[in-house]
């Protein structure tokens, strides 16, 4: 039987501070929205983590990004999971840019 995988928290907290500079808001908040600087910023950096983690990375014609990394078993199915890495405009910001 396989061990759990263990995430390294603080790793992961780390990571996600680090996006979260890019765009990053006076009052603690994050901008990126999507197809401006931050947002290319924000997606080179994810893309450079996956080249790190010698993932397989694919970027369709919308610009939806796909990482994968290979499982011992292609005939296994798959296991997917999916985030964004732009974020909303507020309510404030969607009349007049902040930050």
């Amino acid at each position: 039987m396989t061990a759990p995988a263990k995430v390294d928290g603080e790793r992961l907290w780390s990571a996600l501070m680090t996006l979260a500079r890019i765009g990053a808001t006076p009052k603690g908040g994050v901008r990126r929205i999507t197809l401006t600087k931050e947002d290319r910023e924000g997606r080179e950096l994810f893309a450079s983590w996956c080249r790190e983690a010698g993932l397989e990375l694919r970027v369709d014609a919308i610009g939806n990004m796909f990482a994968r990394r290979r499982g011992s078993d292609d005939s296994a199915a798959p296991v997917m999971m999916g985030s964004h890495l732009d974020t909303s405009q507020t309510a404030a910001s969607s009349t007049a840019p902040t930050g």
